[in-house]
């Protein structure tokens, strides 16, 4: 887990997006009126957000893909990493497997099923936490629509600091609506460069911050259990 390499690939995605966005946003300062630039920065919405997305997506991914090359057993993982990783063995935990000891006998008592389950989960959890830690892509989950509250919910997935970027939410927000409704039609009315730019602004340090961050979680080795444990800061409880 060569943390150059790792800041080194987060940095080359958010630099080719980022220019890509200020190559589109020179062009519509070219045209002449100002109801043209508006009309312009329609269009630009969708692209800012479309990256905005995009670079969450590839970050969490690069982030996973170095967590599981650490091969760590989950004993030593942080509590989410674990979760993600047993997220088959809490499958059947909640599912109707019935006790094989009783599946003729009383085969409809649900509470003797679900107990014969959770006896079976400490029979073998020593063997269970031995397990490499190994998370799915899919755990990184935007639901179509990656807004404020999505972007939360998959940094707790992570177990990295879900809170940090609640200050940037409104606009945030605002981007993943107007998106919505120029993407869906709903809309027709142009852009003001005051509120391009605040929801670039926004987007912008988010992506930064992201970029920070999981270098910060790859270094100081945020993804073990020893290094967030009694932590006080947003997203982990010891």
């Amino acid at each position: 887990m060569n943390i150059e390499s790792f800041r080194a690939q987060l940095e080359g995605e958010l630099t080719w997006r980022t220019q890509e966005i200020l190559f589109f946003q020179n062009q519509c300062e070219k045209l002449d009126s100002a109801e043209e630039k508006d009309k312009f920065r329609r269009a630009l919405i969708l692209l800012l957000y479309s990256n905005f997305e995009g670079y969450c997506i590839f970050g969490f991914s690069l982030y996973i893909s170095a967590i599981n090359e650490a091969q760590l057993d989950c004993k030593d993982a942080n509590y989410s990493l674990v979760a993600a990783t047993l997220h088959d063995v809490f499958v059947t935990l909640r599912g109707v497997k019935k006790a094989k000891e009783f599946k003729n006998t009383d085969p409809d008592d649900s509470r003797l099923h679900l107990f014969a389950r959770e006896r079976d989960f400490v029979e073998h959890s020593s063997e269970i936490f031995k397990r490499k830690v190994l998370i799915s892509d899919d755990v990184v989950d935007t639901e179509s629509n990656l807004g404020p509250v999505v972007l939360k919910k998959n940094l707790f997935k992570l177990g990295l600091p879900y809170t940090e970027f609640e200050e940037y939410e409104k606009e945030i927000d605002q981007l993943l609506k107007l998106r919505n409704k120029i993407a869906h039609g709903e809309t027709k009315q142009g852009i003001s460069v005051k509120l391009y730019e605040t929801i670039r602004a926004s987007a912008f340090k988010i992506m930064s911050g992201i970029t920070t961050n999981l270098t910060n979680a790859i270094g100081s080795q945020m993804y073990l259990l020893q290094n967030v444990v009694g932590h006080d800061y947003p997203g982990f409880r010891g």
